[in-house]
């Protein structure tokens, strides 16, 4: 402004410089004045235009004027902060035509601080990774942008990769909130570098909340997209089975799921599998998998020896390698122990389930303890798997305690009643309305089952629901149930106002022919219980009467597979190994008189890493004394099977794996739609989406430089045009 007012104000000075001459014809000359005022004055204000057009041309030169403020570069001399996320997620190692996204993602990076280095001492830059932001790096963490800092940063870029893990964006840009909210520079940015896929960016509620609050907070949003197109992908979703139950050289059923992510049907769909290391001499036949679906497929495996075993399974050729495996970790035993407590004399109900889970142990992969009530009490039960009460009359009171902390801790629970039951013990001991042990109250006696001898409404004694446990059997077209009479079985005793006669949340399976109910199944904790409401097999009441013929009559090969269903259904899993997400940390808590602190961990690459067991935390209700270590181990970014050796302090070597897999949901690699993207923001939010492979806002050259030719042209043009005026219209003194 006051280089503008200078010609002003030298025209204003130089209009009063004047000499009063007297001569002749003043009348003359006053009315030529009058004349050609008007003319003079047009002729002076155009030569003063002139002048301060000349000032203001030389400005913009200096100022670097641009005419599009959508060229605008990124860095414009002032104070300004960059926070860059990079999306370092599992689905940036998708492959472009350059190599992965990551890689493209990675050249961004370097491309904004190349550019802010030509402007040293003016801008600030920290790195964010997406699946840790919470943890800079250290040197790339409000660092002044300058040469040194783009060397440090390529070398660092060069070692860099990205994850096996997921994250949330929302998560990435609550901390760049938070680390600029109290950030002076007159500039803040936030650059998010992602292939920005639908799963993440759609409809995540977190993230749209943020970006709002960035934006009104007066921070400039760039959005980088590394990916510019999507393809068919198909991914090993999920690998698992019935493990609990696995056995050595037993037959084992395990399930993959593979999900085709893409909008194209897949044909001819094969994986093959591998145990401990070693290709099968068998692929799995998926077939076709339509678009947007998943398909399942059960296959049997055979363990040869009881210890820890790996299992992998791969499909073939598929583009996005990072989700086409899953890894599953089974620690198989000798055996699967059952302990079956019962009341009847000799024990002879419990020879019928020994004989239908355990006749072959080879072929079942069950063993069985059988023991009274009474030596209940001196049984350890973390021993064993699954537990069967049948024909108890009673218990005492530290056996119902330790039975119940079995079954919460995980363990499976199976009643059978007969005659020696005690309803008063059940009802009074057993019986409560929620989470008690036993899900019913039972009438003082059983019941005989009342049957019509009309053939036209003859119906089964045992009506089962739609349960797995009756899977087998309702298939069948031959009906086997209906050969199994159950002829003494204990009803329900009568609802009063004050005591319902079944607890909570207790589904019923199974009825007699009047709608009674006979099987009954409910939860304690984590661990489920079972409760028939008959006899387990052929007892025989006061009157000679058979209570029920399922284990002994025409149909008792069925009694056998349902038991044997029914360990696999209710067998305690949570001695299953744990299968973690790529990334999450892996926690060990030991008993410190058993094993040495040290411990050695084998990673998938056959890294072996030496960590050290610390002592536990001691809670509120442990006591002081209490002997443990705890492992976190973090280091679990690859995907496979994670070796953990503990030794002993008898010096004898304990081997635990952990399988580690990519989540599921990264194998989703459709992207969101810029204009979707926009709707969800609202029209309130100034965000820029840069296209992939798209360097034009990172600007090489200096601002306004589209222009500069133009300036200095009109500049030398309007010197000479003043210069002309000046002498032209110039006051002669």
């Amino acid at each position: 402004m006051l280089l503008v007012a200078a010609p002003i104000i030298i025209h204003l000075i130089h209009r009063m410089r004047y000499r009063k001459v007297r001569f002749a014809a003043m009348e003359f000359l006053f009315a030529s004045q009058k004349q050609n005022r008007s003319r003079v004055l047009i002729e002076q204000l155009l030569l003063l235009l002139l002048r301060i057009l000349i000032v203001l041309l030389v400005v913009a030169l200096i100022a670097r004027l641009i005419i599009d403020p959508n060229q605008l570069s990124l860095f414009q001399g002032a104070k300004s902060h960059h926070v860059v996320i990079l999306d370092d997620t599992v689905s940036m190692q998708d492959r472009s035509s350059d190599g992965t996204l990551f890689d493209e993602a990675k050249d961004v990076v370097r491309r904004i601080v190349a550019e802010g280095a030509k402007t040293p001492g003016s801008q600030i830059f920290t790195l964010s990774l997406m699946s840790a932001p919470e943890k800079t790096l250290s040197g790339l963490s409000e660092t002044d942008i300058n040469d040194e800092l783009l060397i440090e940063l390529t070398e660092r870029l060069e070692v860099l990769s990205a994850t096996f893990q997921a994250a949330d964006p929302a998560t990435a840009l609550e901390v760049a909130q938070e680390r600029l909210a109290e950030d002076r520079s007159a500039v803040r940015h936030v650059h998010v570098i992602s292939d920005f896929r639908a799963s993440n960016w759609l409809d995540n509620k977190a993230a749209t909340s943020l970006l709002q609050s960035l934006n009104k907070a007066g921070i400039k949003l760039n959005l980088v997209k590394c990916a510019s197109e999507e393809h068919e992908n198909l991914g090993v979703t999920k690998l698992g089975g019935q493990v609990e139950v696995a056995a050595a050289g037993v037959p084992v059923t395990l399930e993959a799921t593979i999900q085709n992510w893409g909008v194209r049907d897949a044909d001819d769909i094969r994986a093959d599998l591998f145990i401990d290391g070693n290709r099968l001499p068998r692929t799995i036949d998926f077939q076709t998998i339509p678009s947007g679906e998943e398909m399942t497929r059960s296959f049997d495996v055979i363990f040869p020896t009881a210890e820890a075993h790996q299992v992998r399974m791969k499909i073939r050729d598929d583009a996005f390698e990072a989700d086409n495996q899953r890894f599953l970790a089974i620690d198989v035993p000798e055996s699967n122990p059952v302990l079956i407590v019962d009341g009847s004399p000799a024990t002879e109900q419990a020879f019928y389930i020994a004989d239908a889970l355990a006749a072959d142990q080879s072929i079942t992969g069950f063993s069985t303890t059988v023991v009274t009530p009474e030596e209940l009490r001196r049984t350890p039960l973390g021993n064993f798997d699954l537990v069967y009460l049948i024909n108890v009359p009673d218990l005492a009171p530290d056996a119902v305690a330790a039975v119940e902390d079995y079954v919460s801790e995980g363990g499976g629970l199976v009643w059978y009643l007969g005659d020696a039951v005690s309803p008063a013990f059940y009802n009074e001991k057993l019986f409560k309305v929620d989470e008690g042990l036993f899900p019913v109250r039972l009438a003082v006696a059983p019941q005989q089952t009342e049957r019509t001898l009309t053939e036209s409404t003859a119906q089964p004694d045992l009506v089962p629901e739609q349960h797995p446990l009756f899977k087998l059997f309702m298939n069948s077209e031959v009906p086997i149930l209906d050969l199994v009479f159950i002829n003494l079985a204990y009803p329900l005793a009568e609802v009063t106002e004050s005591q319902p006669n079944i607890s909570r949340d207790v589904s019923t399976i199974a009825t007699l022919r009047g709608q009674q109910p006979l099987i009954l199944e409910h939860q304690l904790g984590k661990g489920k219980i079972l409760t028939c409401l008959t006899s387990a097999g052929p007892l025989l009441n006061s009157e000679g009467s058979v209570w029920t013929n399922w284990a002994n009559g025409p149909a008792s090969f069925s009694f056998a597979v349902f038991q044997l269903e029914l360990a696999k259904h209710l067998v305690r899993s949570d001695r299953t190994l744990p299968q973690f997400e790529a990334g999450e940390e892996i926690e060990l808590v030991l008993n410190q008189a058993f094993y040495e602190p040290e411990i050695e961990v084998v990673s998938p690459d056959d890294q072996v890493n030496r960590v050290q067991a610390t002592p536990a935390a001691v809670g509120e209700e442990e006591p002081a004394s209490s002997p443990s270590l705890e492992v976190r181990y973090q280091e679990t970014n690859q995907p496979g099977i994670y070796e953990f050796i503990l030794s002993t302090t008898q010096s004898e070597k304990e081997r635990r794996l952990y399988a580690s897999n990519v989540p599921a949901q990264e194998g989703a690699l459709s992207l969101v739609e810029d204009q979707k993207l926009l709707n969800q923001l609202g029209p309130d939010v100034e965000i820029e989406i840069q296209q992939a492979g798209s360097f034009d806002w990172i600007r090489n050259d200096s601002p306004g430089s589209e222009i500069r030719w133009f300036l200095l042209i009109a500049l030398a043009i309007i010197c000479i045009g003043e210069q002309f005026l000046a002498s032209k219209l110039s006051y002669v003194s």
